[in-house]
């Protein structure tokens, strides 16, 4: 068993580990949320408060306080938020650094190398955040899909005689996260006495949506001078489905294509591995020698180059 084998290994464990600790997180979050809120998590014996001193204490205040003075501190909650997270920026960063530990560890007692120790290190630091942008990404293509019925929701509630604030709330009601968690955040900036402007900024921003961008700037020109905000937004409505539906589309002409750029990316890696299982030793000459370094290095270049070309030939923006 080499290096290549002890990072398979690690990177499957850290991936289970940073999933088990973050679902951890996610479930004391939504109890406390479903205590304060009156939901069925609350039971007789068990208090908001207790839940919220207890088990949402700050797991790394010190890393916390470190953070806190620094910008990387919004950057890193806004990326948590996009992926639907109930974590602490510190939390993330406790999180990836247990993670390098263990991969370095573990490396360690596989390869006896600490440069090998350091390369496995730094994988499985990267898997917790890698795990992160695919949330994201599972999160606003959900997010995508549901805005039209929201917005035909919303509609609906302005011509029935609903303030455009009650009809994010009766969103928030009728439909499922993440629409139902953005406009619900939305509503309680506004009840916290955030301007609706700032409060529909802020969520532009979580969410970087094209869409909900542009609801968000009609909106809010329809609260500025006036006029049937529900006219607009049924409108952009209409638009906004066309778009969804050309996506979809889109997604499918493309499906072969970023499936072929996974297994072109995938197949040196799996075959890498197979061959050392079944012949251990056989790649040595690569890791080990300086035309062996040189031959991965100039394979990573192009691979990686592949990737980039493969990327913006499957990538079309409407």
């Amino acid at each position: 068993m080499n290096w290549l084998t002890g990072l398979t290994a690690v990177l499957l464990m850290v991936a289970a580990v940073a999933i088990w600790v973050i679902y951890r997180r996610q479930s004391r979050g939504q109890q406390r949320l479903a205590a304060m809120h009156g939901g069925t998590a609350r039971s007789s014996s068990v208090k908001p408060s207790d839940l919220g001193a207890k088990r949402l204490r700050d797991q790394a205040p010190l890393i916390s306080a470190l953070l806190r003075a620094t910008p990387m501190w919004e950057t890193l909650q806004v990326q948590i938020l996009r992926a639907g997270w109930l974590l602490r920026p510190s939390e993330l960063i406790a999180t990836m650094a247990g993670a390098g530990l263990l991969g370095v560890a573990t490396g360690w007692v596989v390869t006896h190398s600490w440069l090998n120790a350091v390369i496995i290190g730094a994988f499985a630091a990267a898997m917790p955040w890698t795990i992160l942008k695919v949330c994201q990404a599972k999160r606003a293509k959900a997010l995508s899909a549901q805005i039209p019925d929201a917005l035909d929701m919303l509609t609906s509630a302005m011509r029935s005689g609903f303030t455009f604030l009650r009809g994010l709330q009766l969103i928030e009601s009728q439909m499922h996260p993440p629409i139902a968690q953005e406009l619900g955040r939305v509503v309680d900036e506004v009840q916290f006495g955030m301007a609706i402007a700032e409060a529909l900024d802020n969520l532009v921003m979580r969410t970087e949506d094209y869409d909900l961008e542009l609801i968000v700037a009609a909106v809010q020109t329809q609260l500025e001078v006036g006029g049937n905000l529900a006219e607009v937004l049924d409108n952009i409505g209409g638009m906004v489905r066309e778009r969804v539906k050309l996506n979809g589309e889109l997604s499918t002409a493309t499906a072969e294509g970023r499936l072929s750029a996974g297994i072109l990316l995938c197949m040196p890696f799996a075959i890498a591995i197979m061959v050392n299982i079944l012949n251990p030793g056989y790649m040595r000459p690569l890791f080990t020698t300086s035309l062996g370094l040189v031959l991965v290095g100039v394979g990573g270049f192009l691979m990686l180059t592949g990737a980039l070309i493969l990327r913006q030939l499957v990538r079309i923006d409407i």
